[in-house]
C-alpha cells in the first residue's frame, strides 16, 4: 500500500468530510482555515494537522507546479477492490476503462462516475493510469466514492460478467456502431470506454452486445474521452433500473 498526497482546498476538505479514515495528516498554509464541517472532521477523527509556510509545501509535494491552494493531505492508502465485489454487492451499472492513460481524464471520469451512479469501475493492471495526486485532484477527492477494481484481463472479466447477466455496451466509432439514443439501457449493464487514441480494443468489441456512438454535428471530430464518458453515463444513469 502506498502513501498518496491530495492537494487543493475542495479536494482535501471533500476527503476529510467523506472519508476521514483515509487521512493520515493534513498541512495547511499559515493564515488559512477549514470549513466548519472539515474542521469538525479533523477534531472528531483525531487527524493530525499542521500549519506551514508556502516553501514547505513544495518540499512535501516535490512539484512546484502543483496547485495546492494552501491545503495538502497525506492519505493512508488506496486499496483496489476484488472482482468478486461486483457480485457480492449486486452491482447494476459497471464502467470499464480500456487503457485510459491520461491522469486528468481518469480523475474526471471517476468524479463523473461518482455523480452518475456507477457502482464500480474496472481498469486493467497495465497500460492504465494509476491513482496519483493528479488523478485525486482531477476527481475532486472522489476516488474513495466509487470502488475501483484492477484486473489482468478486461476481456476475461467481461466474459465473466456476460455469464452473470450483464449486457456489454462499448463506445466505438466503427461501421457497425448505432446511435446511443436508440439503445435500451435498462437492466444490468457494463459500459466500456476506450483509450484516448486507439479507442476500445478489438478483443472487447468482438464480445460486446452493443457498439454505439454519440450523435454529433461533425462525425470527424471526436470528443475528449472524459467529456464523452460524461455524456454516456448521463444517458445510462437516467435508465438505471
Amino acid at each position: 500500500m502506498k502513501e498518496l498526497i491530495a492537494y487543493g482546498k475542495n479536494v482535501v476538505e471533500n476527503i476529510l468530510i467523506g472519508h476521514p479514515k483515509k487521512v493520515k495528516r493534513v498541512y495547511i498554509l499559515k493564515g488559512l482555515s477549514f470549513t466548519r464541517d472539515a474542521f469538525s472532521s479533523l477534531k472528531n477523527n483525531n487527524i493530525e494537522w499542521t500549519t506551514i509556510e508556502k516553501e514547505e509545501f513544495t518540499k512535501i509535494t516535490k512539484d512546484k507546479s502543483s496547485v495546492h491552494q494552501g491545503y495538502l493531505a497525506i492519505l493512508k492508502d488506496f486499496n483496489y477492490r476484488q472482482f468478486e465485489y461486483i457480485i457480492r454487492e449486486d452491482c447494476k451499472m459497471i464502467l470499464v476503462l480500456d487503457r485510459i492513460q491520461d491522469p486528468q481524464n481518469f480523475g474526471a471520469i471517476i468524479r463523473t462516475s461518482s455523480l452518475l451512479g456507477v457502482d464500480a469501475i474496472i481498469v486493467k493492471s497495465i497500460n492504465q493510469s494509476d491513482i496519483t495526486p493528479v488523478v485525486i485532484k482531477a476527481s475532486a477527492g472522489t476516488i474513495f466514492n466509487v470502488p475501483i477494481i484492477k484486473v489482468n484481463s478486461l476481456v476475461n472479466s467481461l466474459i465473466n460478467l456476460k455469464e452473470k447477466g450483464f449486457w456489454i455496451f462499448s463506445s466505438a466509432l466503427v461501421e457497425s456502431s448505432v446511435n446511443m439514443d436508440t439503445l435500451d439501457t435498462t437492466g444490468k449493464k457494463v459500459i466500456v470506454i476506450g483509450n484516448e487514441g486507439s479507442g476500445v480494443s478489438n478483443g472487447i468489441i468482438n464480445i460486446s452486445d452493443f457498439i454505439f456512438k454519440i450523435s454529433t454535428n461533425n462525425f470527424k471530430d471526436s470528443l475528449n474521452v472524459s467529456v464523452a464518458c460524461g455524456i454516456i453515463l448521463y444517458k445510462f444513469f437516467n435508465n438505471k433500473k
